[in-house]
């Protein structure tokens, strides 16, 4: 999305509050994505950038759903990650970026997320070793944690991404 489509989309903003009001992350956030759109409409790019909202929004789409302008916000954050990143902004959330590369490493090995091997990976490059280690007992006891992952399409998956790079 370039520069003046962001602009003209967040122009359209009615500052209804919906987006923020189903945004299942918004109490995590620094701004709420509807005072992201008012950010941007005030022209505080910088602060935008540096924000830890456009590294927590996680696309869900709720927010497009509910937003009456249609608004795409998610589409909107990972252009907003993409300029941070080319203006060589570091992330202020950067587990956030550390992860989504060992998910997507994951999808490209076993053609789709290998939980248990994800989180582990996670843990062990985080540096959270034991975080969460209970809640991760009990995952595993409750068989929501393969030891193997369920592999599904997995030449298809790797083609793609070859063609991708």
């Amino acid at each position: 999305m370039e520069k003046d489509v962001i602009e003209s989309s967040i122009g359209k903003c009615l500052q209804c509050l919906k987006c923020t009001a189903g945004c299942p992350l918004a109490s995590w956030m620094d701004y709420k994505p509807n005072q992201i759109n008012r950010i941007i409409q005030m022209g505080d790019k910088d602060r935008v950038l540096h924000s830890s909202t456009i590294w927590l929004c996680v696309g869900c789409q709720t927010c497009v759903t509910r937003c009456p302008m249609k608004i795409d916000m998610p589409h909107l954050m990972d252009d907003l990650r993409k300029m941070a990143l080319k203006e060589k902004i570091p992330a202020k959330e950067p587990n956030i970026a550390l992860f989504h590369q060992l998910f997507l490493n994951s999808v490209k090995r076993w053609g789709r997320v290998h939980e248990l091997e994800l989180i582990g990976l996670y843990k062990l490059k985080s540096g959270q070793l034991f975080a969460d280690m209970k809640l991760g007992q009990e995952m595993f006891k409750k068989g929501k944690l393969k030891l193997l992952p369920e592999m599904a399409g997995q030449k298809d998956l790797q083609q793609i991404f070859r063609e991708c790079k």
